[in-house]
């Protein structure tokens, strides 16, 4: 008696990472021993009203909190004018997580890790569908904007591009951040897709 196998019919669980799927998680630093030591931080805004997590576009100012070491005042970017750099995921060790919101999420006051624009930090945040379809395999300048409302990559139309590099891109199998406003959670969504853009 013999047991045949097919082992080329074996599938990995959607969205598992395993060693033969490709996928990112928004706002992870992609690990670079020249740039991690341009990692920053700063306390998240007392006039934020939104939790922050990574692969956020942020504003930065200067520290006048009297505190020195805190760092600048960290809080969501409105517009091109007062972007500044992405918050990140890497080192964020007090956020908060639960098992109703599994994103790591931080407070009015928490440090919020972050890299500047000019850092030159690889950083995967989450991007409109049509538009990976459309940046995968082409120029790693193309022109691409960013949706300060709903914090993702988005086609340029008019006005000042992104100052980024889009190197990398992965359509359908990353971890994208999906909040709920009406209930403060925030859960991982397993299908998203990706762009990696030097800052």
């Amino acid at each position: 008696m013999s047991i045949s196998i097919n082992p080329f019919v074996t599938t990995n669980a959607y969205g598992t990472f395993s060693t033969q799927s490709d996928g990112y998680v928004q706002g992870e630093f992609l690990d670079d021993p020249a740039i991690r030591f341009q990692l920053a931080g700063g306390p998240l805004a007392t006039a934020e009203t939104l939790p922050m997590w990574g692969g956020v576009a942020i504003s930065e100012t200067t520290d006048n909190s009297g505190t020195i070491g805190l760092g600048g005042a960290i809080a969501r970017a409105s517009a091109e004018a007062n972007l500044t750099g992405f918050s990140v995921f890497s080192q964020a060790y007090a956020w908060v997580q639960t098992p109703q919101s599994p994103v790591p999420l931080a407070a009015n006051g928490q440090t919020i890790p972050f890299f500047r624009l000019g850092s030159n930090a690889r950083i995967p945040v989450a991007c409109d569908a049509t538009l990976a379809a459309s940046l995968a395999s082409g120029l790693i300048n193309q022109q691409v904007a960013w949706d300060f409302t709903n914090q993702v990559l988005i086609a340029y139309t008019t006005g000042t591009a992104l100052p980024v590099k889009v190197v990398d891109v992965q359509i359908g199998n990353s971890k994208i951040v999906a909040y709920d406003p009406v209930t403060g959670f925030a859960t991982w969504t397993n299908t998203g897709s990706v762009a990696v853009i030097q800052i």
